[in-house]
């Protein structure tokens, strides 16, 4: 049965109508932090500590990674989507491919606008050649977990960011409707948009 690890019933919508503004500003996305790096608006000093937070989750949580700084190779992506896993047979995917490698794994989106994530359970493939597919971030798969050994391991990442000064959101937090007037160029989200939305997103 899937599990959501994060049900925090009758909580307060994340975002202010000022964040959302900010966050969605035109041609160039603010940060809604009064927090360093990200009280700098500078993109290259936000990756590179997002990068040395990763850095630490490897380290402390002993897992491999894919990580995807690149905005998923055109366009802009609001945030880091940060994929970790073990090579091991617990972490194998269910049904995995003939030739390469599938396998189940921790999905962590950072907000490049601010010191918030959320956590999902996804699979990722690649085949012997370094080419791959993985599943695409939404809000329904945020803190839902059908691996045990995802969801324990979702707690202990959990425990590194925080330490780190992150802060972890729940998909009660974000599921809150944008103003209908706001229409977000977001390919992960056609209509209906969310917190989610305004919080992670990619234009291309």
């Amino acid at each position: 049965m899937k599990q959501d690890s994060g049900s925090n019933k009758g909580v307060s919508p994340l975002l202010s109508p000022h964040d959302i503004t900010r966050l969605l500003q035109i041609p160039v996305s603010q940060c809604i932090s009064d927090e360093y790096p990200w009280i700098s608006n500078d993109e290259a000093l936000i990756d590179k500590h997002l990068n040395d937070v990763c850095a630490h989750v490897i380290q402390q949580t002993h897992t491999q990674s894919r990580i995807e700084w690149d905005h998923y190779g055109s366009g802009y992506a609001s945030f880091v989507d940060a994929w970790f896993y073990k090579n091991t047979p617990d972490f194998n995917a269910k049904h995995p491919i003939r030739y390469g490698e599938e396998h189940t794994g921790l999905t962590v989106l950072l907000s490049r606008l601010s010191p918030y994530f959320v956590l999902m359970e996804s699979e990722k493939r690649w085949d012997v050649h370094g080419g791959g597919a993985g599943e695409s971030p939404e809000l329904g798969k945020v803190d839902r977990f059908d691996t045990p050994v995802v969801e324990a391991l979702s707690q202990q990442v959990q425990v590194v960011l925080e330490k780190c000064g992150l802060i972890r959101v729940y998909k009660e937090q974000l599921v809150s409707p944008l103003p209908t007037s706001i229409h977000l160029q977001t390919l992960f989200t056609e209509s209906g948009f969310t917190q989610f939305d305004a919080l992670f997103y990619w234009e291309d």
